[in-house]
């Protein structure tokens, strides 16, 4: 394959229509499974990946006019995530795209739609997203602009190829991220069914509440006898994250309430925690059990006994936290919110027994995530070399690729 044979064309030349189309200007509503869902800038993740733990829905009566269709590719076109994108093939169930959000329906007789989706993820088209910010501000880019973008097209069999190995990784990833989230319902399935059905394992291992177990009143309805009611500072201390401007880059992760931001040398805690979104997406909570960083808007804990934090995990991400927002314009938490969440507390030795039962299944999930971080590094490593035909596709004549 000569590099003659690459050519330059522009995201128009290869879209239908040759431009784009802005999304519907609609106001978001809870998310309901009778109406569309509704595909916003913050739902993209920066590897363009679909972010369903918070999605809304959109009540309008043009939002069918706003579908995606499998092919699209959407651009967010304002603020801190502009050039952000996100590719559809259809699997993640029908969207309606937002106003923020600029659509281009690539055309496969012209381009494989998939490569411009990794052409979206290299190290030049995020130059040239760069090229539009001033200082520490992202400019605006409009559908104009996008649609005159340059790209480097190489021949189909070298799109095709690139194609197969990076989405082949991908879908191992999805994978492995599928296996997580069936692992962690079933350990917080065991949590439901001994702290909140009260069916945790008597002393003759049987169903405690079913098989007769006593129950007294409390203020927060019947619980088993010897349980109380406490305040979730009774268990944890949340501790404040703090700026990491200054720090070099490492491979500690630094969180903020939207997940990792990037990655620095030091750690602030070191220790199993769970982290508290302090502003933004409430219900981003998080489990980690390894060195970890976490900016101003993500709260992290302290637990106050050992081997307690699985539990206090899955406590907490039982909790509607957006329903508790402190009344800001942007939705926000406090200490004192956390700080007094009412908790019904067991014997030490239950929860420590429930974390106990559970550790396997984190273990596991654990070796899922570390391949998932192989897995993306190898898929980041590989694009470059794939992207600017470094790697090649293998011809009969050459043997193979190089």
């Amino acid at each position: 394959m000569s590099f003659n044979e690459w050519r330059e064309v522009t995201l128009s030349d290869i879209s239908i229509g040759n431009k784009g189309n802005y999304g519907i200007g609609a106001s978001a509503v809870e998310y309901s499974k009778n109406l569309y869902t509704y595909l916003r800038i913050t739902d993209i993740s920066d590897e363009g990946i679909l972010k369903k733990d918070s999605l809304m829905s959109v009540d309008d009566e043009d939002a069918k006019n706003y579908l995606l269709k499998p092919n699209d590719i959407v651009f967010a076109r304002t603020g801190n995530s502009t050039g952000r994108s996100y590719f559809y093939d259809g699997s993640d169930g029908e969207l309606v795209f937002a106003g923020f959000l600029i659509k281009f329906s690539l055309d496969p007789s012209k381009v494989n739609p998939r490569f411009i989706r990794y052409y979206t993820l290299s190290n030049e088209y995020k130059e040239w997203v760069s090229s539009f910010s001033t200082g520490s501000t992202r400019g605006n880019i409009n559908a104009k602009t996008y649609g005159s973008m340059k790209i480097k097209l190489p021949p189909t069999d070298q799109q095709d190829f690139l194609v197969q190995i990076l989405s082949s990784l991908d879908n191992k990833i999805e994978v492995n991220k599928q296996i997580n989230k069936t692992l962690e319902n079933v350990a917080q399935a065991i949590f439901k069914q001994w702290f909140v059905d009260f069916e945790f394992p008597n002393e003759d291992d049987e169903p405690y509440k079913s098989s007769g177990g006593e129950m007294v009143e409390s203020e927060l309805g019947l619980i088993p006898n010897g349980w109380e009611v406490g305040k979730l500072e009774n268990l944890v201390t949340v501790k404040y994250g703090k700026d990491h401007k200054k720090l070099d880059y490492g491979d500690i992760p630094v969180y903020g309430s939207g997940g990792i931001m990037r990655y620095v040398n030091t750690s602030l805690y070191s220790s199993e925690s769970v982290l508290i979104p302090r502003k933004g997406t409430l219900n981003n909570v998080i489990y980690i059990n390894d060195p970890f960083w976490s900016v101003d808007t993500m709260f992290f804990t302290q637990m106050n006994y050992p081997d307690i934090t699985k539990y206090i995990y899955f406590f907490i991400k039982d909790k509607d936290l957006l329903s508790m927002n402190s009344g800001s314009a942007v939705p926000s938490m406090t200490t004192d919110i956390l700080n007094r969440l009412p908790i019904i507390v067991s014997p030490l030795t239950m929860i420590q027994r429930f974390n106990k039962l559970v550790e396997p299944i984190f273990s596991l999930m654990d070796l899922n995530s570390k391949q998932i971080k192989k897995l993306s590094n190898t898929r980041d490593t590989l694009l470059p070399k794939l992207m600017s035909g470094e790697i090649r596709v293998p011809l009969d004549s050459e043997g193979d690729a190089s």
